[in-house]
C-alpha cells in the first residue's frame, strides 16, 4: 500500500513499519527492521517523516568467522506523492558499538511491493560504504482526515 495523492485525498499522520534486506558494495548481507512517523498535507506533493531504526551487518571478526553487528540509525525523509515509483530521500546519521556518530544518506523508489533503496554511509574504517535492498513496508493511518478512494471523494 502506498499513499500517492492521484488516488487518495487525505490529510493527517502515518506511521510505517519496514523491514529490509540487502548487500553491501562487500558482498555481505544486512538487514533492518524500522519504524516512521509521518504527516501527510493535502496541499503538498509529499510527506515527510522520522524514522527509527536498527540494521545488522554480517562482519568478519579476528577468527574470520563472520559475526551479526547492529546499529540504530535515524532519519528524517520525504518522498514524492506526484509519481508512481515514488521516489524518496532521507538524511540521518548512525551510532552503534564503536562506531561514532556517522551521517548516512538514503535512496528509494516504489517497485509494485517493494521499495529498491541504496545508502551510502561514509565509515571511518574500512566498512563498505554503499549498501543496496529491498524494503517492504506498510503505511498505516492515524487521525487521517478526507479518507477518500478516488471517485468516491465528495460524494
Amino acid at each position: 500500500m502506498t499513499y500517492n495523492s492521484k488516488v487518495f485525498a487525505q490529510e493527517g499522520w502515518y506511521i510505517s513499519p519496514g523491514v529490509q534486506i540487502g548487500i553491501d558494495s562487500k558482498g555481505n548481507l544486512h538487514r533492518s527492521a524500522q519504524i516512521t512517523l509521518g504527516i501527510l498535507i493535502e496541499e503538498y506533493p509529499f510527506t515527510t517523516g522520522l524514522t527509527i531504526g536498527y540494521k545488522w551487518y554480517r562482519k568478519f571478526d579476528n577468527s574470520d568467522e563472520k559475526r551479526w553487528k547492529r546499529y540504530n540509525y535515524y532519519d528524517l525523509q520525504s518522498h514524492s506523492l506526484e509519481s508512481l515509483i515514488l521516489p524518496g530521500i532521507g538524511f540521518g546519521v548512525i551510532k552503534g558499538d564503536n562506531i561514532p556518530l556517522t551521517p548516512r544518506f538514503k535512496l528509494w523508489s516504489n517497485l509494485i511491493l517493494f521499495l529498491p533503496s541504496y545508502e551510502f554511509i561514509n565509515m571511518k574504517n574500512d566498512s563498505p560504504k554503499h549498501y543496496f535492498g529491498l524494503f517492504g513496508v506498510l503505511p498505516l493511518p492515524i487521525g487521517v482526515r478526507n479518507w477518500n478512494f478516488g471517485e468516491t471523494a465528495g460524494k
